[in-house]
């Protein structure tokens, strides 16, 4: 489809300066540009839109503002809230802006009529993450027949490239989520499930106003460790600085990164490292550049390992010094460098670590080029890696992704260097059917973990992938639409062995009510697993397979609910089922309480136990979290999470790996054990201004490993009682300029 180009030329006009409340009855709107084209992208049928959807822009000296009237029955509207960059459940407008132009680089704000707020980051044309905070605001209104967002994203949101006149092209797309229909409208015919997003945005032309701005952020911070009996506290600084034509630097000195956000319970049996999400506000900002990622989770650049636990001495963290972040945005170009340094401390020096990377991109194509180096002092280690990935577009149906690194390690005087191949082909057949295949390798020398992320090397992979939507059907029928998807993954390593061949078949029915059905066959071939004894062998696994069926309820009531019943006989488990369930019940539209629970019973589960040695359990494992919100008012939230993880597992055999990769019988007993992990975390917000917030944070967590078994219900206790940790802390977070 042509694109659209819409110019909207508005003077400045601060007398007549936007008040944001949700009510579009200022002057400054009578001249903005409106539109009010919309269509149907879920399911992707590009018709007219059921509902009448008007949008209004506008700009002025402090930035762009989108007002947005959403015709619907007020008594269809789902407008339940939630904390700020939660998932928006709601009804919702989104907007995206590329702001250069370039396809590097979309942001996204989202909107929900009960007041929710989102933002997050497009990049690569359809890659989202939620790992980034702009200071921007909306408000909502709503009466009988339509409701409004109003939204305000200063020029100072993001660093934008200079333009050359007065007037500013950017790239936006806008869209509407309505929840009781289960229905997306957007701007233009594109939709973030398609390989093609980003470059499919229309044209915005607005008068520009882009210039400098320098914020400055204080941290205050005081612990108690009940469990320890210490307390502390800690001041730092943060500071940004964009130029107006591109440039950002990002600074930190001493800075807090106490957790206000908790991960989730985890208990790993595997060879391989458990990966979590990054959530610290320096790290997030303005970070996509640095986003560079490959197949099998690959990620050149995790910057959790910035202040990790140290390689020598004790403690579970290390502190930071200082960090830096310096990105330059013009035409078609970006590049930018990230510096962290770690204190020393109770018997360790700390690590340094440094990031470069510079991206070039045009219509059809982008060349980007990263390094790494980390210096890690107390074990004698350097690390360093080279990197190139190269994306292009083919014609309007095709794009190819590739990514090649160079990896080296150099520990006391013993010298390692390592490659690594992705190549992914992805091949738009027609609107409602597509297909990608790609491939990759890493040889046994590839080490990236030092500042990135790999669960593992010494792999070679092919997955193909193949999409089929079906969006016909009568006007009557109850269905919308229908989604079949067909996979096929391989698994080798440079020996030649097969790890795994895995075939899966899976089909979705979503409905026009907003619930949804879906099963999954999956079948997998015998292969070999080389990790799992930990450098004494291969494990010859035999074939398998699972089959699982999903039901997700509406939205729309106040009690809704998802969950999912699995079968699977496979060599590592036995025969076993998994079953989740996950209720939630909202009150109000402010407050909600829901349960999440994970229940596995496996009959014959391996598990190594050291050196050549192995032994099977009938395990029983159950993970839940309860978690309350209320969202006392926009200015206040209030989050409970309490997470309870146990496993019962009862010994079957003892067996010893053998020269062929068999597990013989060797007569010994092994014990049984148990476990029982509990986590609790209490957490207050209370905004003072946009991006200064204080914050409350209590956490308890809990914990026992028993070798006797024990039954689930038995296990909560003394895994609550038994304290690991208690603290409490209070957290200021306040912009001075």
């Amino acid at each position: 489809m042509k694109k659209l180009v819409f110019l909207l030329l508005i003077n400045s006009m601060s007398s007549l300066a936007i008040n944001l409340d949700g009510i579009l009855d200022d002057t400054q709107w009578q001249g903005a540009e409106h539109f009010n084209k919309m269509l149907l992208v879920k399911p992707y049928i590009l018709s007219k839109a059921q509902f009448q959807t008007d949008i209004s822009v506008t700009s002025d000296e402090k930035g762009i503002y989108f007002g947005i009237k959403n015709f619907q029955p007020a008594d269809t509207r789902n407008t339940d809230s939630s904390a700020r960059d939660q998932r928006i459940g709601s009804d919702k407008n989104q907007i995206i802006l590329d702001f250069d132009n370039n396809g590097i680089a979309a942001y996204s704000f989202e909107i929900g009529v009960g007041g929710s707020i989102r933002d997050g980051i497009f990049s690569n044309e359809n890659n989202f993450s939620n790992e980034w905070d702009g200071n921007w605001s909306a408000k909502t209104s709503q009466n009988d027949e339509y409701w409004v967002s109003e939204v305000f994203i200063p020029w100072d949101v993001v660093s934008m490239k200079k333009s050359e006149s007065d007037i500013r092209t950017l790239k936006w797309y806008v869209s509407r989520t309505i929840v009781d229909i289960n229905e997306v409208y957007a701007s233009v015919a594109a939709d973030n499930t398609r390989q093609r997003f980003m470059s499919e945005f229309a044209e915005l032309s607005i008068k520009d106003f882009a210039t400098s701005s320098f914020s400055l952020f204080g941290y205050a911070t005081g612990r108690r460790d009940f469990h320890n009996q210490e307390s502390s506290s800690d001041v730092g600084l943060d500071l940004f600085w964009k130029s107006g034509n591109g440039k950002q630097l990002t600074a930190t000195i001493n800075p807090d990164f106490g957790q206000i956000e908790s991960d989730r319970l985890v208990v790993n049996f595997s060879a391989t490292e458990v990966f979590f999400n990054e959530r610290r506000p320096f790290f997030t900002e303005n970070q996509s550049l640095f986003n560079i990622q490959g197949a099998n989770g690959l990620r050149l650049l995790h910057t959790r390992r910035i202040g990790s636990r140290p390689d020598a001495g004790t403690g579970d963290a290390s502190d930071i010094d200082a960090a830096i972040k310096y990105t330059d945005n013009r035409d078609n170009i970006t590049y930018g460098m990230l510096a962290a340094f770690e204190s020393s401390g109770n018997g360790f020096a700390g690590r340094d670590y440094f990031a470069g990377r510079v991206l070039h991109r045009s219509q059809r194509q982008s060349f980007g080029l990263t390094t790494s180096f980390v210096d890690r002092v107390d074990i004698n280690r350097t690390a360093t890696s080279l990197a190139l990935d190269y994306e292009y577009l083919l014609g309007e149906d095709i794009k190819f992704k590739s990514l090649i690194v160079a990896a080296s390690t150099k520990q006391d005087e013993e010298k390692t260097n390592g490659r690594s191949v992705w190549l992914n082909v992805q091949h738009q057949i027609n609107p409602n059917h597509s297909h990608y295949f790609e491939i990759s390798h890493y040889d046994d020398d590839f080490e990236i973990n030092d500042f990135g992320f790999l669960p593992r090397n010494n792999l070679n992979t092919f997955r193909y992938h193949q999409t089929i939507k079906q969006t016909e059907f009568n006007e009557s029928a109850a269905t919308q639409q229908r989604i079949f998807n067909l996979d096929f993954f391989h698994q080798g390593n440079d020996s030649g062995d097969t790890i795994s061949r895995t075939y899966q078949l899976s089909s979705t029915k979503e409905f026009k009510n907003a619930t949804s059905m879906q099963w999954q066959i999956r079948y997998k071939e015998k292969g070999v697993d080389d990790l799992i004894s930990r450098g004494h062998g291969n494990l010859n696994t035999g074939s398998g397979y699972e089959l699982r069926a999903i039901y997700r309820s509406s939205n729309v009531n106040k009690f809704r609910y998802h969950g999912f019943y699995e079968y699977l006989n496979y060599f590592s488990e036995g025969r076993g089922v998994e079953v989740h369930l996950h209720p939630s019940y909202y009150f109000t539209d402010n407050y909600s309480i829901s349960l999440s629970v994970f229940y596995s019973d496996y009959g014959d589960w391996v598990n190594w136990e050291g050196d050549e040695l192995f032994a099977r359990y009938k395990r029983k494992l159950l993970n839940n979290s309860l978690d309350f919100n209320a969202n006392i008012s926009p200015k206040q939230e209030l989050r409970m999470r309490f997470q309870w993880l146990a496993i019962d597992a009862q010994a079957n055999k003892e067996y010893r790996l053998d020269s062929v990769g068999g597990l013989v019988d060797t007569g010994n007993t092994v014990n049984d054990f148990s476990l029982s992990n509990t986590a609790l975390q209490i957490r207050y917000r209370y905004e003072i201004a946009p991006l200064s917030n204080v914050y409350v944070v209590y956490s308890r967590g809990g914990q026992i490993f028993e070798e006797n078994s024990n039954s689930l219900g038995n296990l909560f206790t003394p895994g609550l009682s038994n304290v690991t940790g208690n603290n409490f802390l209070v957290k200021v977070r306040y912009k001075f300029m």
